[in-house]
């Protein structure tokens, strides 16, 4: 039978333990965590702006219409159209969107959805300015490269 007195130690003994081990584990973890941070920073913050400019691009394509749309209250709207696009001289910035091939989208997902599609493809639109009333454009949609 154990006195009490070596019973305490012994709680003591493994509570001591228990705590040590937490700080030498989360010791480890900050450590790797740092050096990863530390790579990552040396990576993309050397002074060769070459190899950093090489692991990203900043470019995306797609293929539609050339037309940047947002919501604008219960509407969408366009906020601008990329020059040498389909919608480039055919849609004015302002324009809101009524319908596209005869369907209404409820959301800015929605439209960005129907204008995109396989190049070579037309795409009816029906756009509303505030003082010139609704029309109707058929684009053809084509590989549109955004750069950033």
């Amino acid at each position: 039978m154990r006195s009490p007195n070596t019973e305490s130690s012994l709680a003591t003994s493994i509570a001591r333990w228990r705590t040590a081990r937490r700080v030498i584990l989360g010791s480890i973890v900050l450590a790797g965590a740092m050096a990863t941070s530390a790579a990552i920073m040396y990576r993309f913050g050397g002074t060769d702006c070459r190899s950093a400019h090489r692991a990203v691009d900043n470019s995306y394509s797609y293929s539609g219409i050339g037309a940047v749309i947002q919501g604008r209250g219960d509407h969408v709207v366009v906020r601008s159209v990329l020059p040498g696009a389909p919608a480039d001289g055919a849609i004015r910035e302002g324009a809101r969107l009524i319908s596209v091939d005869g369907t209404y989208p409820d959301s800015v997902e929605g439209w960005a959805t129907a204008l995109k599609g396989p190049a070579g493809t037309s795409v009816t639109i029906e756009v509303a300015y505030k003082c010139s009333g609704h029309k109707f454009v058929t684009l053809e949609r084509k590989m549109i490269r955004v750069s950033r």
